[in-house]
């Protein structure tokens, strides 16, 4: 045979037959073994139709499903076995327990970093866990199956799973209810003068939330803040925690609100101002192209992540007037943009207000949110400690 002819990889989606029913059976036989799993989905449920695949096991599956913080929006939040969020001692309410207490875990399109496992301090036990991965199945740490699509491992498993409801039972017995907001919040009618916090701010932003909203948030307290928002139905979410990489977030928006536009949903960015800073420049392509998201800058003068994994003088950085430095990229004038800068809950909803509206719905709006430097989430609080105390280990000695 002619060199040119081998092929240099297999096709995407290519499945060895023999190999999908040898994994099909060592994980029902591992479902049935068990009393309580959980169906656990990651990032990497976001490529091609692997989704829908999840969603058709999930029904045959009857237990609880929780997703990874970056892997949010891949299960639908209102369906009738969503457990929440699973990141460690930071999940939401009562998944943490229920996953971590779980006697086994189908983990599918899971992705485990320093980032992802909280320093390294989730209490997965491996022998508890099927691992689905893009193209192999791994049973309890032990025997691995390749050459199988993760989608067409899915649609099989969900033909053969055994129904397992405990672990949806007991998670219910023990969750408790959404607690009320605390006050009324301001409106742009009657503007209230209390400085805005980071809970106000996404409190408001919760309101405006869409079947044809997306989100996407930027390395930082935008990742625990925006985890709490309620998806509606439809509603998508994107964060990056592979690499954390700051900066991320601008290139990103480009691409993914041009995308959204296409489907007719308008994209919402949280980007801290460190980050900003890193590549501004790309609000510039923005306009050029026509993107229309709303960036909600949130200028807390600094690196508010770095100060709390590892503080020192680099985490502060120069203020700039960002809403100024926005319109300067408007060089021609022909670019639809708003801009707004709110320092009170006030100020914010009238922004909020004009950004939403219907005449400003193909501009790309600005609203720089001015909180305070401490103003942190509990759960960046403990990452950065759990974080910052893994990285400062030792190197081993080799």
């Amino acid at each position: 045979m002619c060199w040119k002819c081998i092929p240099f990889a297999l096709d995407a989606g290519h499945t060895n037959q023999q190999s999908l029913r040898a994994a099909v059976a060592a994980t029902v036989k591992a479902l049935e073994g068990s009393i309580k799993p959980v169906l656990l989905g990651g990032p990497r449920l976001r490529a091609r139709g692997r989704r829908g695949a999840f969603l058709a096991l999930a029904d045959a599956f009857k237990g609880g499903v929780a997703t990874t913080a970056d892997g949010k929006g891949l299960f639908p939040e209102d369906h009738p076995q969503f457990i929440g969020h699973y990141w460690g001692s930071i999940s939401s309410g009562c998944t943490c327990e229920s996953v971590e207490a779980s006697d086994l875990v189908l983990a599918v399109g899971c992705v485990w970093t320093d980032y992802s496992t909280l320093g390294y301090s989730l209490l997965l036990q491996p022998g508890k866990v099927v691992s689905v991965g893009p193209d192999r199945v791994t049973i309890k740490g032990g025997e691995t199956y390749g050459c199988i699509d993760m989608e067409a491992f899915l649609r099989a498993l969900a033909k053969a799973a055994p129904a397992k409801p405990t672990s949806l039972v007991n998670y219910r017995r023990m969750a408790a209810p959404r607690p009320p907001p605390e006050r009324p919040l301001a409106t742009a009618d009657q503007p209230g003068d209390k400085a805005l916090t980071t809970r106000a701010l996404y409190a408001q932003v919760q309101g405006l939330l869409t079947p044809d909203t997306c989100i996407l948030a930027e390395t930082g307290d935008s990742w625990f803040n925006t985890v709490k928002l309620s998806l509606p139905a439809g509603a998508d979410y994107l964060i990056q925690m592979r690499y954390g990489s700051i900066g991320w977030s601008v290139g990103a928006t480009l691409g993914y609100c041009l995308a959204a536009q296409a489907q007719g949903k308008r994209l919402l960015s949280f980007i801290g101002d460190g980050s900003f800073q890193v590549t501004a420049q790309d609000v510039s392509t923005m306009m050029r192209f026509g993107a229309a998201p709303v960036i909600f800058l949130v200028n807390n003068r600094g690196y508010a992540i770095e100060i709390l994994i590892h503080d020192g003088p680099y985490n502060q950085i120069q203020n700039w007037d960002y809403t100024a430095l926005v319109k300067a990229m408007r060089h021609d004038g022909k670019a639809k943009l708003f801009t707004a800068r709110a320092a009170t809950e006030g100020q914010l909803a009238s922004a909020l207000q004009q950004a939403f509206s219907a005449d400003k719905a193909d501009h790309l709006a600005f609203v720089e949110v001015c909180i305070d430097t401490d103003d942190v989430s509990k759960e960046l609080l403990e990452f950065g400690a759990r974080v910052g105390h893994a990285n400062s280990r030792a190197p081993n000695p080799q």
